[in-house]
């Protein structure tokens, strides 16, 4: 009995150094990430040796998000697509609900506007407490450069009842005025 209960928290403290140390190198990452943009260098290289040190899946995620995110950055959004991709396939919660918010808005950025429109409607739809203001905005941004107006204004009319009383509420209200005009 004793050795079962030595044995358990021996466990707990391995699991507890392990999410410590994944902690570190994401903190790491993120550093560099700040360190080397604002040198103007990209820091894609040093991620990836980073990220692939990351055995834990839902850790190794999120450093592929924000991998994700500097390809996105950067303009690469062949890179940033297959990576967002590739997440999307791996995980699930809030990594998955990013990956398909980072990989509609590099459809947009390519101009693949109806893929866009899809993948952020998923996210609406599969809304597990995820932010949603910035959701519904970029929906209305790609039916609105996808030249469909209408599905545009009925976003922001949903907009206004669904975020009524927010600061952004001019902001919706501006956007209707100069669609419909």
């Amino acid at each position: 009995m004793l050795f079962r209960s030595l044995s358990l928290v021996g466990y707990q403290n391995y699991q507890q150094s392990q999410t410590m140390k994944f902690e570190a190198m994401y903190f790491n990452m993120e550093e560099i990430v700040k360190i080397e943009e604002a040198k103007g260098n990209n820091p894609e290289s040093q991620l990836v040796k980073i990220r692939d040190q990351i055995s834990d899946e839902s850790y190794r995620n999120r450093a592929s998000l924000l991998l994700a995110d500097v390809y996105f950055q950067n303009g690469d959004f062949d890179k940033a697509k297959s990576a967002y991709q590739d997440i999307r396939n791996n995980s699930e919660g809030l990594n998955y609900q990013m990956a398909n918010v980072g990989l509609a808005y590099t459809h947009e950025a390519m101009g693949e506007f109806k893929k866009a429109i899809d993948l952020f409607k998923l996210v609406i739809d599969t809304n597990d407490n995820f932010p949603l203001f910035q959701v519904y905005w970029s929906l209305a941004r790609c039916h609105e450069n996808n030249k469909d107006t209408s599905n545009a204004l009925l976003i922001l009319r949903e907009m206004q009842i669904k975020f009524s009383g927010r600061a952004e509420s001019e902001k919706i209200e501006n956007q209707i005025k100069q669609l419909s005009a």
